[in-house]
């Protein structure tokens, strides 16, 4: 599937896409949406990390985690390849108070188990899981960590996904391949002979101020490069935006996995 994705047309990895400082911009914008810190204290409360252990946030993006984890106290190392995500996180680390964390400036495929030092209490991922063989990132993931792993990703796809799915035939004569999803995270553990447990939660989705917020975001996202493409993603998000409370919804329910394990035991 992953290679699928790739070789679609109009395509951008997750790499290219979080490396451009405009998108990281856009992303922290939102992210101060109340929406979505009810989505990040409901993985810290499902974590239950306890103030000073030593944890490693893989792909930490703009220290959503981190941060926080810092300012508990935490021993926190990060690996983060994106220059803008980092900007912004020396950001919030200064806006904080926050005391020092270690950031590792690399995708997680390119980090030697030797970089990373003693072994880790929490090892965790948050929709962070882009790697191209992913049972060789879950098998570092294991060797790290001392305590448990937690990792956050998809069950059903979201909302992103369901507009490429949409409009990736109208914008580029081309059907959407999809992303693996939790179920196939799941499975592959499986087969490691790691029996994870596994939580499911209703993800709440994206408020836009307007229409035009949406078709802003998802030009950036789809590689809008014509007017007619722009024309596109206008008739559909007036179409299928619904107004709430605090803008315009997306109609449709997102569900997300939160799937952990003790690698001593295996479960």
């Amino acid at each position: 599937m992953k290679l699928a994705r790739m070789a679609t047309p109009g395509f951008e990895g997750a790499g290219a896409y979080w490396s451009n400082r405009k998108n990281v911009t856009e992303h922290v914008k939102g992210r101060t949406r109340q929406s979505w810190q009810g989505n990040v204290d409901a993985q810290f409360r499902a974590m239950n990390i306890p103030a000073g252990a030593r944890v490693l946030d893989i792909g930490g993006g703009t220290g959503t985690h981190a941060v926080p984890l810092a300012i508990m106290g935490c021993d926190v190392t990060m690996v983060e390849p994106s220059d803008a995500m980092r900007e912004e996180l020396q950001k919030n680390l200064t806006a904080s108070g926050a005391g020092p964390l270690a950031v590792i400036p690399a995708r997680w495929e390119d980090v030697s188990r030797e970089e990373l030092g003693d072994p880790f209490d929490i090892v965790m991922a948050s929709y962070s899981l882009s790697m191209m063989d992913i049972g060789e990132a879950l098998e570092k993931m294991q060797a790290c960590c001392r305590g448990t792993v937690h990792l956050f990703w998809f069950l059903t796809p979201p909302s992103w996904a369901r507009v490429s799915r949409d409009l990736w035939p109208r914008l580029y004569g081309r059907e959407y391949p999809g992303e693996p999803l939790a179920d196939c995270l799941w499975q592959i553990l499986y087969e490691m002979g790691i029996y994870a447990s596994l939580t499911t939660e209703r993800k709440t989705e994206t408020v836009y101020r307007s229409v035009e917020d949406a078709v802003g975001e998802y030009s950036r996202r789809l590689n809008r490069s014509t007017k007619e493409q722009e024309k596109i993603l206008g008739e559909y998000f007036r179409q299928q935006l619904r107004p709430c409370g605090k803008g315009f919804e997306l109609d449709g329910v997102s569900c997300s996995a939160h799937i952990w394990w003790d690698p001593a035991g295996r479960r």
